[in-house]
């Protein structure tokens, strides 16, 4: 777990890494009676309460690979009644994890404190449905403390369910909103001051998982193209001949990574929160399980992007194939025409700042970046839950073999054994990219 500190000056550091200590004297560092009387007081938004108790649990599950989680529970008089509240509190992940060096030279988990804090403060969320959780408290390399949105009845769908049609639409909607707002918010700068969003907020939108150059990020493609190999030799439609060339695209364009997820200088870059997964967007469903309220969470990848990056990406991460290829003309209408509605209500045009034919073309261009993109990163997504706390949470020396090293293979074949959605999902990838060489031979 991280260093324990007030200080949101202080950084993640190895000489900063705390002594070893009990689970319970580091809970119990976490926060201050000070810090939980702040929580309700933003929450109440009074401070007409006193707080009879409060607790931090465990939540003893692994839906996120970036972070150790929590339940605060906190119960307070207000004239004169009990009344009992939950927050969802995320901390660094514990000190021996990779994870957590990873967490320590990228600064991620401080640059997700200044998005909920600054950024969407600064950007505002607009008039309509709500997108993401509310912020009570920040504690750089610490404590994150947000609403707990399972209290308001939004869950975390089941990552090996692709999203079906009602589901997509709204998570394009609340796509759109989130892009609407940072493109509001750069049209104001630009017009006022001859700013961007990248140059008040540059030092938080600098890539940091594909980085070029980095030994770390080499490692990782590296590992990840084993394991690609793995799913296409297990793939019994393709000749011998057919998966030699996609093994040659695949090992190319992954290493074109670090490139391709650049700030584009050919179309408008907005804020994209570039890690667009079923377990990054929570969802409210109605009593006939329609959904009717979308979150995003977990933006701790935040880039300067074009919006085409997240909108094309987010539906090959989290759809079968098949809804893809039925329901992209109409997503794409939501969510432009979202959109319009946003900047509208803002005095904009839509097709000044982000025409319609330059969006359509950018999610054209996006497509190899998202199959390359999915193909890489669904190894680890789609890890099952025993997979993930086995990794993450109990062996974590061995994490490093199977994320960077030469296990990845192995790792791939027991996954397919144990969920067959796991190899399904993968192997829909890769027959889509046979599909897009077919038509674009010069691509590779």
């Amino acid at each position: 777990m991280a260093t324990i500190s007030a200080d949101p000056a202080c950084r993640l550091t190895d000489s900063a890494k705390p002594q070893p200590r009990t689970a319970r004297e580091e809970l119990t560092a976490l926060l201050l009676d000070s810090d939980i009387n702040k929580i309700v007081e933003r929450k109440l938004r009074s401070n007409n309460f006193r707080v009879l108790h409060w607790s931090l649990d465990s939540l003893g599950e692994t839906n996120g690979f970036l972070g150790s989680y929590y339940t605060l529970s906190v119960t307070v008089k207000i004239d004169d009644k009990s009344k009992h509240f939950k927050f969802f509190v995320k901390t660094p992940p514990p000190t021996t994890s990779p994870q957590y060096d990873f967490l320590a030279n990228t600064d991620v988990f401080n640059k997700e404190i200044v998005v909920y804090s600054e950024i969407v403060p600064r950007m505002g969320v607009g008039n309509g449905s709500k997108w993401l959780p509310d912020y009570y408290l920040g504690k750089s390399n610490v404590i994150i403390v947000l609403e707990d949105a399972k209290q308001s009845g939004y869950v975390t769908p089941d990552k090996y369910q692709p999203f079906d049609e009602e589901h997509c639409i709204l998570v394009a909607k609340t796509l759109s909103i989130l892009h609407s707002r940072s493109l509001i918010l750069d049209e104001k700068l630009r017009r006022n001051n001859g700013q961007t969003i990248f140059d008040l907020y540059g030092e938080y939108l600098k890539e940091v998982a594909f980085v070029e150059g980095e030994e770390v990020v080499e490692k990782y493609i590296s590992s990840c193209f084993k394991g690609a190999c793995t799913i296409i030799d297990m793939h019994e439609g393709l000749s011998c001949d057919e998966a030699t060339v996609i093994k040659n695209c695949v090992n190319k364009w992954m290493k074109k990574l670090p490139e391709w997820v650049q700030s584009s200088e050919k179309y408008r870059n907005v804020m994209c929160h570039r890690d667009l997964w079923a377990n990054n967007i929570m969802f409210k469903r109605d009593s006939a399980g329609k959904p009717i309220g979308c979150y995003l969470v977990d933006f701790q990848f935040l880039r300067y992007n074009p919006p085409a990056f997240d909108f094309v990406i987010c539906f090959y991460l989290s759809t079968d194939r098949a809804t893809r290829r039925r329901c992209h003309d109409l997503l794409l209408d939501v969510y432009y025409d979202t959109m319009k509605e946003e900047l509208s209500a803002e005095g904009l045009d839509v097709e000044a700042c982000l025409p319609r034919a330059q969006f359509v073309e950018s999610c054209k261009d996006a497509k190899v970046l998202a199959l390359t993109y999915a193909v890489t990163n669904l190894q680890i997504m789609l890890l099952t839950q025993q997979a993930a706390e086995e990794y993450f949470v109990r062996s974590t020396d061995q994490l490093e073999h199977v994320l960077y090293g030469d296990q990845r293979p192995d790792l791939i074949k027991s996954q397919c054994r144990s969920k067959k959605s796991f190899q399904s999902r993968i192997t829909e990838i890769v027959d889509e990219i046979r599909e897009y060489l077919a038509a674009n031979p010069d691509k590779c």
